[in-house]
């Protein structure tokens, strides 16, 4: 059984030959009837009389006289009616072409629509694609930092658990007396990660994230705040936390004044200070020491040589003593900042920097 031919797709080219074909036509139609019109007789004829032959003098014979002449009937100025319908039909093909070629151009349209927006679709989602990718790369990093340290403690954990087996083989107990000497204090000059230490819960204090925030507003209001002189505001909140701060237009000093001119001035910071929300729950020092904590992987992902400073309440010095013999125990500079009760955490451009053990 044959195969059903797929219709072809209309084309321009196809149009143009059919159209060319037709416009022939019609010239060769256009021909013929121009010629049937130039065979029409001279009707001036038909109204004159007979012609009688002149009368001569002379001896000579009589001519014969001329044929009859025969007129033929004038014909009809319209085309004949096979022409008619031919040319009526050729129209009709005209029309059905000219929208099937609308139609054709109305469907190409809208593929090329369709063809945008898939690919307009097809760019989201590889760049998608590539964020999901850049995220999966950031987490398996931190798991492989995670999985390094949990692997020293267990090497750590085994040893001190041999160390315990072989001395209670080779020896009795002892009482055993422990003492710790308090080392030389130094002012941290690097990076700092803040904590506090309230109610014996430790909660990540996300001091360098408002900063950021703040740097960004006041860039933004950089030259309204040139014109008011002092302004105070809120950014946040960010992990529970959030910062009012004052902003202030403060003289340069002599040195800065030569180097920029008299009408240069600076605008900075005068004092900030952290609200808490209500309901921030922190760690206790068990849950904090776990591997799945946040203060844990804040610690564990702290940039290299980073302190970690703790803003401890009266209530809470023992939880700061054993997060802080943790930390010291992976190398971690500790600062204590001690705060009385109902005093938030706040500094200032002429307050001091901490000292970490």
């Amino acid at each position: 059984m044959r195969r059903a031919r797929e219709e072809m797709p209309f084309g321009s080219d196809s149009f143009l030959d059919v159209l060319a074909n037709i416009v022939g036509i019609l010239i060769i139609l256009i021909v013929a009837a121009a010629a049937r019109m130039g065979r029409i007789p001279d009707l001036s004829l038909l109204t004159k009389g007979p012609v009688e032959p002149a009368k001569s003098d002379s001896t000579d014979p009589p001519a014969e006289p001329e044929e009859p002449v025969i007129i033929a009937a004038p014909e009809p100025d319209e085309p004949p009616a096979e022409i008619s319908d031919e040319m009526q039909a050729i129209s009709g093909y005209l029309a059905a072409l000219n929208d099937k070629a609308l139609a054709a151009d109305a469907r190409l349209k809208k593929l090329q629509s369709a063809s945008g927006a898939a690919q307009q679709a097809l760019t989201d989602e590889e760049a998608g694609a590539a964020r999901r990718n850049e995220q999966v790369r950031q987490a398996q990093l931190r798991i492989a930092r995670l999985q390094e340290a949990l692997g020293d403690r267990r090497q750590a954990l085994n040893g001190l658990l041999a160390d315990f087996e072989e001395a209670q083989k080779s020896k009795a107990p002892a009482i055993q007396v422990r003492h710790r000497l308090a080392p030389i204090s130094q002012e941290i000059a690097g990076e700092e990660l803040h904590f506090r230490i309230s109610g014996g819960r430790v909660s990540v204090v996300p001091l360098n994230a408002l900063v950021e925030r703040v740097k960004l507003q006041l860039e933004r209001q950089k030259d309204w705040l040139a014109s008011r002189g002092k302004h105070e505001s809120v950014v946040g909140p960010v992990d529970g936390y959030t910062m009012s701060y004052m902003v202030e237009k403060r003289p340069l000093t002599t040195l800065d004044r030569h180097r920029l001119g008299y009408g240069a001035y600076r605008i900075g910071i005068s004092h900030w200070e952290l609200i808490p929300d209500g309901d921030l729950a922190g760690e206790t020092p068990e849950q904090a020491l776990k591997r799945s904590s946040k203060f844990a992987l804040t610690v564990k992902t702290a940039p290299e040589n980073a302190a970690l400073t703790f803003w401890v309440y009266p209530d809470s010095f023992h939880a700061f003593r054993v997060l802080q013999a943790a930390c010291q125990a992976e190398g971690f500079i500790v600062a204590a900042r001690p705060l009385p009760d109902g005093i938030r955490i706040a500094g200032s451009p002429e307050g001091t920097r901490s000292a970490g053990q």
